[in-house]
C-alpha cells in the first residue's frame, strides 16, 4: 500500500476539477451534468478494460498450461 499512498492524488483531483470546469464553461452544460457524463463514460471504459484484462490473463494462463503439458514449444 506504500505506492498507493505516494500516488499524486491531489494533482489528479485538481486536473479533473479543471477539466470539468473547462468543459462546463466552453459547452454551456452545467458542471454537475458534465461530471456525471464523465463518470458514466469512465465506468464503461473501466468495465471494458477489466473484461479485456481478464481475457488476456485467461489466454496467457492457457498458453502456459499448454506449454507445461508439452502441447506447445517455443
Amino acid at each position: 500500500m506504500g505506492w498507493l499512498a505516494a500516488f499524486p492524488w491531489k494533482a489528479i483531483e485538481g486536473a479533473a476539477r479543471f477539466a470539468v470546469r473547462w468543459l462546463a464553461a466552453h459547452t454551456g452544460v452545467p458542471a454537475l451534468l458534465v461530471a456525471a457524463l464523465l463518470l458514466v463514460v469512465g465506468y464503461r471504459i473501466l468495465k471494458k478494460s477489466v473484461r479485456l484484462l481478464l481475457e488476456v490473463a485467461l489466454v496467457a494462463a492457457l498458453l502456459v498450461a499448454a506449454t507445461h503439458a508439452g502441447w506447445l514449444r517455443w
